[in-house]
């Protein structure tokens, strides 16, 4: 067998604290991790949050200046951050999980060439989903980006980021045995998010 492994490197702007981009990046994916979907319903809400973690030693001071709040606020104010936080009991955040694949089935997904030498093998796909959703009888998967870009960059992004996306959709589908019927990229800058098509070939 052959491991993949996607990974995505994230950029964000430099703040005034002196943070760098990956590490404004890494501390708004750890208050997202850690933040309480019971706490998140406004912006003071959110503040409120970002203190506990730093006495909780979580994240520090100059980790929560560089959080851009009223981002944060939008997306868990927006109909789809209003759905999620009402199903929060079936909410895995930072999910890790490991799958076995086809090189067909990559290649589908990833809108790639399927490489011929590869034919009877597998691939194995580990990832960490930043959000899913495990209701009953289906999945949401949502994956946050912290990239600061133009909005006519945004399609451009969207190409980049989809793939990695169905990937972590069809591993998800096929360990829990359910299908991901909705996913999402949500931009944090632009507070924007936007929907994937769903998978139309089995997974499971």
């Amino acid at each position: 067998p052959m491991d993949a492994v996607p990974s995505l490197v994230t950029v964000a702007v430099a703040s005034a604290s002196g943070l760098s981009g990956a590490e404004i990046g890494a501390a708004c994916h750890t208050f997202l991790q850690s933040v309480s979907l019971e706490r998140a319903g406004d912006e003071k809400q959110l503040r409120q949050e970002a203190e506990r973690l730093k006495a909780d030693k979580i994240l520090s001071a100059e980790e929560i200046a560089a959080l851009d709040f009223p981002a944060l606020a939008s997306f868990w104010q927006s109909e789809l951050g209003r759905r999620i936080r009402a199903q929060a009991k079936q909410v895995r955040r930072e999910l890790a999980f490991t799958a076995r694949l086809t090189p067909a089935e990559i290649a589908q997904l990833t809108s790639t060439p399927a490489n011929p030498e590869l034919e009877g093998e597998f691939i194995v796909v580990q990832g960490v989903a930043d959000l899913v959703v495990l209701l009953p009888a289906e999945i949401w998967l949502l994956d946050f980006k912290t990239d600061h870009f133009s909005l006519e960059e945004l399609p451009e992004k969207i190409k980049e980021y989809a793939p990695q996306l169905k990937l972590y959709a069809a591993a998800l589908s096929r360990i829990y045995q359910r299908s991901v019927k909705e996913s999402w990229l949500h931009f944090l800058a632009l507070q924007r998010s936007v929907a994937l098509p769903a998978l139309t070939h089995a997974t499971v």
